[in-house]
């Protein structure tokens, strides 16, 4: 008779477990297989490896070997290490069926009944419930550390070391630092900067040169003394992070003064109105010294991808385009004469928005613009006291039912719902005050003032190329394009001395200035205008 092949996996995380736990799951795979005459023929191991995702290296070697059918068991320590996520559990669970394969748990007695497969449901069930409770109480002790300006992270930033939990200056690093904004300010390159410092001797703490890669450091927000904590997204559902998706600002969490000061707000808001400019310039010089001037700020409404200023070459004519970037080449998004689009934003400033006799009709519209974003924030404020009543509800409620003898039984899970519900107002209250300093900063709406800025606009309307599209910068969010309908998203702020957005979006056909010969002579006016607020 031959002997039954199966394999063993055995998987640790990397919260409360060593590899040392990998013995012990192994071992225990191993008696089992002896007392049920099974071979074990292979160990899947995978290291300091989540389970609520199944994109573990040997877990999907795994999945690949199963087609070959050289086992028939998988057998686990418990059913928590195959997986802490139900979905993923099931489907693998059925994918491995598929070629015959069966899971079995070392420890845990799962039969083929009914009840069996029910209780195997719950134990996966409770394995998830494990892991989603401990990323959350994870996260609030983050949260907690945060607020009190305690380091999160492994490597502090460049100009900073830790002690006892705390940012503190680094001297050598800082003055680095300092050089590297000065001559940003000075007008050199991240090349330039990086060859001063490594020819000066500056080295970062662990002996290593400086890179041209500064950018971020630029840009950081802690050299202000500003603490930032849950910026970014968490992870999909594959595993993956997104390093440009950020949440809301209301989610953010910012301290100032937590952290030494090394720049101070003049040099390093100077700097990020440098980089700023950087950032949208990308001039290319092609067709008689034509610059781009709509350069980073128009994006393909299809596929989401920047439109790129490029040289179109056709029977010896050469033209100035826009066109999506998708390398992949999937989108079908026409290109646009860069010609037509550029005169059209000139226009559409110059002789509709900004021209004098416009002025009442300009006031109009940023007083429609100001009440919506006053109103969105009323709204958002209202939206918080709301959720922090009904927190306060659910602790006042649970905590006056653990007084009666009847929940006596129910007391730790009453008490964790209450520390949970703690901690949700705490943060709660945290965004509500922050939404509460945009609220006290938004400016009033002054009628006089904004004819004011709409007549310094005008002046420099009237100048050309690098001067005109550091103004149109100043008015531009974005443009958007596609193959119907342009979309210039306007941000107005400016005319308030506001640093609150007060945007709209300007919806014109495409047609109307790509397509026809005589656009130039189109009169724009307001009630022309297609405005989506």
């Amino acid at each position: 008779m031959q002997p039954i092949k199966a394999v063993a996996y055995a998987r640790y995380s990397s919260d409360k477990q060593q590899e040392s736990s990998i013995v012990v799951q192994l071992a225990a795979i191993h008696r089992f297989c002896d007392m049920h005459d099974i071979e074990l023929t292979h160990e899947y191991v995978d290291e300091a490896q989540t389970g609520t995702n199944a994109n573990r290296k040997d877990f999907q070697q795994m999945v690949q070997d199963a087609p070959k059918k050289e086992f028939r068991f998988i057998i686990v320590h418990r059913m928590d290490r195959w997986a802490r996520n139900v979905d993923d559990a099931r489907y693998y669970k059925k994918y491995f069926s598929k070629y015959g394969i069966k899971i079995i748990s070392a420890l845990e007695e799962f039969d083929e009944t009914p009840e069996g497969q029910f209780f195997e449901l719950m134990s996966m069930g409770m394995a998830e419930l494990y892991s989603k409770k401990l990323a959350r109480e994870s996260i609030a002790g983050l949260l907690a550390n945060a607020r009190e300006g305690k380091v999160h992270g492994s490597v502090p930033a460049i100009g900073y070391t830790t002690k006892n939990k705390r940012y503190v200056i680094h001297e050598e690093e800082a003055e680095a630092v300092k050089i590297m904004f000065e001559m940003v300010k000075q007008g050199y390159s991240y090349t330039q900067i990086r060859d001063y410092l490594n020819v000066n001797g500056y080295r970062r703490k662990d002996g290593r040169k400086y890179t041209i890669h500064i950018y971020d450091i630029l840009r950081n927000r802690k050299y202000i003394g500003e603490y930032i904590f849950n910026q970014r997204c968490a992870r999909d559902v594959d595993g993956k992070r997104n390093n440009r998706s950020q949440k809301p600002e209301t989610e953010v969490i910012r301290i100032s003064g937590a952290i030494p000061r090394i720049i101070d707000d003049e040099t390093f808001f100077t700097v990020q109105a440098i980089l700023d400019e950087r950032s949208q310039r990308a001039f290319r010089t092609l067709v008689k010294n034509r610059v781009y001037l709509l350069s980073g700020l128009v994006k393909c409404n299809q596929c989401g991808k920047a439109m790129c200023g490029s040289l179109a070459i056709s029977h010896n004519s050469r033209r100035t385009i826009y066109r999506c970037g998708n390398k992949q080449k999937l989108c079908k998004s026409k290109r646009i004469r860069a010609e037509f689009l550029d005169d059209y934003v000139d226009k559409l400033f110059r002789d509709c928005l900004f021209q004098a006799k416009n002025e009442d009709s300009l006031c109009t519209l940023v007083k429609q613009l100001y009440l919506n974003a006053y109103d969105k924030m009323q709204a958002e404020k209202e939206s918080f006291e709301k959720r922090i009543a009904e927190t306060q509800k659910v602790i006042t409620e649970t905590t006056e039912s653990m007084q009666g003898e009847v929940y006596k039984s129910l007391k730790v899970y009453s008490a964790e719902i209450i520390a949970s519900k703690e901690r949700e107002l705490k943060e709660l209250e945290f965004k509500k005050r922050l939404l509460f300093e945009k609220i006290e900063q938004f400016p009033a709406f002054d009628r006089k003032l904004i004819k004011s800025k709409a007549k310094e606009y005008r002046g420099r309307l009237k100048n050309t190329g690098q001067e005109l599209r550091a103004v149109w910068i100043e008015l531009i969010r974005q443009i958007r394009i596609d193959n119907e309908n342009i979309r210039v998203i306007i941000n107005l702020h400016k005319l308030l001395n506001s640093e609150q957005p007060i945007m709209a979006t300007i919806l014109e056909k495409r047609d109307n200035i790509a397509l026809q010969s005589d656009w130039k002579n189109l009169a724009l006016t307001f009630p022309e205008l297609t405005v989506e607020v």
